[in-house]
Parts: structure tokens; sequence; C-alpha cells
């Protein structure tokens, strides 16, 4: 299995495995657990040459969910590239321990000392031959007799997680129809398998497959073609010969038990991998190292679009191409899982907000089902054909069927029953993507809020506009009054001569020599009052 390796170079480790084979557990020492040792939460094994670390990880910081895995060690993405226990997270890593187990397997207990992962080969207990666990620096871990680390029992690169590096073996044996996967994170925080996964044809092909739910085929590499050295789906591949300068070698083996695809890289500066990504792309990435802290590099995925991608966004999810993120919900619907969908984990996709009604039936306020459009878009799969003359009719023929959740008439009616999978918006894909119209079934709530909230604003703004006019009408005739006032003020208790108009109904025509003739009587006495002889006299006007 491991080619490259030889005997250890000193005769210590064989003889600490026998001196600590009934004493209490310690250290686990440099790149090796040996027996009668351990790798308690908080520690690490460390590669020889630095390269890969082993250790207990928390992929959230979340005390409730840890893991053992292998990450990188001098590159400062530290990404995880294998995890052990998967599907079976630790909730007390400082409690938790992986060490070699009686029966010379490798395990990881819990607090209670419970085995929660195991290599679980189940040849070794029959040697009685001492073993150790290994982490080599090409990310390996190894399960290998103590005295001769050649003689792997088990190794990492048997059991792929997300991330397939330089070395291992991608594959299928032909005795035991094993077949090797890479399978996603089913979030960015969580480790657990997700739906997506590549692997070598278990049919017997040369070409590799990207699954989901290991049923549905979404893309493949085509088969190996051994004249051009490339899988013929994957034209590309051509530009990577060594020859021409680029630090990796690829091949595919077709012998013996096994059939495989390998590559390798060439010096210890570069930084590889494949990665089945979260959102279901398999991806080649190479870290650069920059003025910053270095980064990852994309050379290659598939497929190229993002919503080529099957079932990514869930059932009744939308893909959109230019979008960040590529998923969203459509009218009516909401995310089922928000917090998967928040990891980037779409797959639980979109729920209703409001149920359907069956064969014509309302709603306790007497709507029925109705239909909302959605236009240019790529439509969903599995659709069935229905019998229809006119959009019309194709609408009658899905609101009759009680399963029937959405119908497009193109000249032909086309219906859905249950979830929609795989309904994609091509609006943002430029003029010359052509999308197709789909109607989904909505319950009639949906239509009775939305109509409820539109009259509601527009007798909102209309009562606010009617507020505000009659505020403003009612400032200016304050204005005009107090103006009013304050000029009559002016005029009555000033000199009346200073003052063309009189305040009063009208001004009484006087002589000089004439007795003040009594105020009109709609003057006010208290603040109309004529002035006297004696004053007319004395002053003029």
């Amino acid at each position: 299995m491991v080619t490259n390796c030889g005997q250890f170079s000193s005769p210590v480790l064989v003889l600490l495995a026998f001196l600590f084979l009934h004493g209490a557990p310690s250290r686990a020492a440099d790149d090796t657990i040996a027996d009668g040792q351990a790798l308690y939460g908080g520690q690490s094994l460390v590669s020889k040459r630095g390269k890969f670390e082993l250790g207990f990880f928390q992929p959230d910081n979340s005390s409730q969910r840890g893991y053992v895995g292998i990450r990188y060690n001098q590159i400062s993405a530290r990404d995880i590239v294998w995890v052990a226990n998967r599907e079976a997270p630790i909730t007390d890593l400082e409690s938790s321990q992986l060490s070699i187990a009686r029966d010379g397997n490798m395990v990881l207990l819990d607090h209670r000392n419970s085995p929660i992962w195991s290599t679980n080969v189940t040849s070794i207990a029959s040697s009685a031959v001492p073993t150790v666990g290994v982490i080599l620096d090409t990310g390996n871990l190894v399960l290998a007799a103590a005295s001769n680390t050649c003689a792997v029992l088990w190794q990492s690169f048997d059991h792929f997680s997300d991330t397939w590096l330089p070395g291992g073996k991608l594959g299928r044996k032909r005795l035991t129809g094993k077949v090797d996967r890479l399978v996603a994170w089913r979030g960015y925080n969580d480790p657990s398998p997700s739906m997506f996964s590549l692997e070598l044809d278990p049919r017997g092909t040369s070409q590799y497959l990207l699954n989901w739910n290991g049923s549905e085929q979404y893309w493949t590499s085509g088969n190996w073609s051994t004249a051009g050295h490339i899988f013929t789906g994957v034209p590309e591949m051509t530009a990577a010969d060594p020859s021409h300068g680029f630090p990796y070698a690829f091949g595919y083996v077709d012998a013996g038990n096994e059939s495989y695809f390998a590559y390798h890289v060439e010096g210890d500066a570069v930084v590889a991998h494949f990665r089945m990504d979260v959102a279901g792309q398999v991806k080649f990435l190479m870290w650069v190292e920059g003025a910053g802290n270095g980064e990852w590099q994309q050379f290659w995925s598939e497929p190229k679009a993002q919503c080529d991608v099957y079932a990514l966004c869930g059932p009744s999810g939308v893909c959109a191409e230019n979008a960040l993120p590529s998923c969203s919900c459509p009218r009516g619907f909401r995310p089922r899982r928000p917090l998967e969908w928040a990891q980037g984990d779409h797959t639980s996709g979109c729920a209703r907000d409001a149920g359907l009604r069956c064969g014509g039936a309302r709603d306790v306020n007497g709507g029925e089902d109705r239909f909302y459009t959605m236009d240019n878009v790529r439509l969903p799969s599995d659709a069935r054909s229905a019998v229809a003359a006119s959009a019309g009719d194709c609408e009658r023929a899905c609101i009759g069927s009680c399963s029937c959740t959405a119908y497009s008439y193109n000249g032909s009616c086309s219906v859905w029953h249950g979830d929609l999978i795989n309904l994609r918006d091509t609006s943002g894909m430029g003029a010359a993507t052509v999308g197709s119209t789909i109607s989904i079934r909505l319950a009639a709530s949906e239509f009775s809020s939305a109509g409820d909230r539109s009259r509601k604003l527009v007798v909102g703004l209309a009562v606010v506009g009617f507020v505000a006019a009659a505020t403003i009408i009612a400032l200016i005739s304050i204005a005009v009054i107090r103006g009013r006032s304050r000029r009559a003020r002016r005029v009555v208790e000033g000199p009346w001569w200073r003052s063309r108009t009189a305040t009063c109904n009208s001004r009484p025509r006087t002589s000089r020599t004439s007795s003040a003739p009594a105020p009109s009587a709609r003057c006010s006495k208290a603040r109309c009052r004529w002035p006297t002889a004696a004053q007319l006299q004395g002053r003029s006007p």
C-alpha cells in the first residue's frame, strides 16, 4: 500500500510498545501513537517534516461537536483534509482520546470510554503483533506493525473524506466491488457526509461520475483515453503534461485487482488537492503564497455551471447562476432548515408558507388555490405531459389534481407533481439564453394577503396625504389670521391719521368745528374710540 517507507530508524519505539502494553496511557509523541499511549483533546501529532497535523478540532468552535481529523500544518489556511468520525461527533474533547486498543486497532473513545470510531481491522487480534498509528508527510494516517511501518494494515487513503490528496488512489476493487468515494461536507462547518460524491463508475467503465444521493448522475469525465492520456470529457487535462513545466503528473491504472486514477506533485513546495465542494462541484485547488497569507487558486472545476449540480437548492428551491448565494426560495416558500442554509447547505430546499387545497376546496376566507407565474426559468426535472389545447386547459388539468404543483404551457402542456427539483432562474444569463415560463400553484392566502397589503398601503398613503394636506391648510389659515390680527392692532392702537383704513365699518365725515359723533354701532367701544373735537382742532391729519 505505502511504497516509500522503511523500518523505523531505531528499535526504541518497538521497545516502548511492549513496556507500555499494560501501563497507564501517556502523551503521544511526535508523529506516532504506540500501544499504551493516547492522544487527548488539545493534543496533536505532526508528520515528520511538519506538513500535516493529526488532532482534535471543532469546525464551528462548538463544544457539542468535536472530531479527530488531519489538517495542513505549514500553510495559513489549515484546511481539514480528512475526518475520522464524520457521522459520530464527540461532545467532550478534553475527556476523549485516540489510542491503540487491546486488539491492535486505532480507536477513538469518548468521555465514557465508549468507542466512537475504529480502524476495525479484524485480522490484527489473531497476529498479536504490536501496532502503531503514524501520520505521514503525504497526509496519510496509517496503522502499521510497530516493527515495520511498511506493513500497513489500514490507511486513511483508502477511506476518503471530501479531499483527495496527491498519492491517493480513488478507484475500484475488482474482486470485492468496493468503490472509493469522495463525499462532500454537508455544510462549511459540518463535516458529516452530504448528498454529493465523486466515484469511479461502479459498472466497470473508466469514467468518473458526480452523483447526487448515489443515484442521480449529473456529470461524467468520459472514459480514459490511453492515446490522449486524458479523460475524454476533460480536454483541458492536455495542458497538464509535465513536459510543459507543470509541477504535477497523473495517470490511470487498470491492472490486477484494481482500477484507479492517481496524481503526484513535484517537490514539497507545491500544495494541491482535489476537493468535493459543499456545493456539489469537484475542484482542483493549488495553494499560492502571496504578500499576505496566501490563498487557494482554483485551476479546474466540474460541472462548470454551479446550477448544473443536481438538486443543489433542494425541493422547490431556485438556483441562479450569477447570484450569491446561488439558491433562493420562490414566492410562497421559505427555507426548510434556515441554519443549514446559513452554512451553505441548501439541499433541504424550501417549504410552503401555506398548504394547498385539494379538489377545488376553499380556505376559510373562501379562496381557492391559484398560480404564480415565473418567467425566464429552466424547467424542473421530472415533467409529465398532459392533454391540453390551450394554457387555460393546462391550468385546469393541474388544478384538478391534488398532487399537481405547477404547470407550463408552450404549445404543449407539462405538469409537475410533488416537489420541484432543479428549477433554475435564467434571467441573469444574458439575452442569448431563452428561458421558459412556469406557473407554480400557491394557496389563496398568498394572493389575498398580498392584495390586503396593497390595499392597506393605498389606504394608508391616502390617509397620510389627507392629514398632511389638512395640516398645511390649517397652518396657513392660522398664519393669515394672526397676520390680520397684528395689522388690526397696529391700526387701532396707533394714531388714526397714519392709516388710510379704518378698522370699523366706516369713518364718519367731520369738520374741525363739529362735535365728535358717536361711534358707529358696529364699532367696539373698547377698541374704536373716535377722536374728540378738541383733539381734531389741535391736530391736522
